[in-house]
């Protein structure tokens, strides 16, 4: 898919740094509201991010801009046929700058990669964001899976 690239950023393990800067970024109510998370404890975070080696059904990225993180993107509930693709910028000075394009365009090739039938999305009707760049790469409205405030779109590879 063609979509122009306003800045240079580079997709990476996700790390360290990156984990605490996500705290930072969830915290956020705004980011957090968007993103559906949950509120949690220090305890079970570092559990989490401790488990994610051991994990097959989850895959995590980091997105840097030079020598910092900027956002995070995954697929997690990977079965043999589909997975649930999400991703978010934390730094806001880098919304709306074609990050989200590089993030999703990079999930759909792993995808492929992995042999996915299908991604799909969740989101809240507000973030209008997602549903935007979802239309953009192809993803439909599951009607059947959409309810109240939440959004389901599924793309097939």
């Amino acid at each position: 898919m063609e979509y122009r690239r306003i800045i240079d950023v580079d997709i990476r393990e996700f790390d360290r740094k990156t984990f605490e800067k996500s705290l930072e970024w969830l915290s956020d109510p705004e980011i957090r509201a968007l993103t559906l998370t949950p509120e949690s404890d220090r305890e079970s975070k570092e559990k989490w991010f401790e488990n994610l080696k051991d994990r097959e059904d989850y895959y995590i990225r980091s997105v840097w801009r030079d020598e910092d993180p900027i956002g995070v993107l995954g697929i997690k509930h990977i079965t043999d046929s589909d997975g649930e693709a999400w991703a978010y910028i934390g730094e806001k000075k880098y919304w709306g700058k074609a990050i989200g394009m590089e993030m999703f365009q990079y999930l759909i090739d792993y995808a492929v990669s992995i042999h996915l039938e299908s991604l799909y999305i969740k989101f809240i009707k507000s973030n209008h964001f997602s549903y935007k760049i979802g239309k953009r790469f192809g993803f439909e409205v599951e009607e059947d899976k959409s309810n109240g405030d939440l959004i389901t779109m599924r793309r097939f590879l």
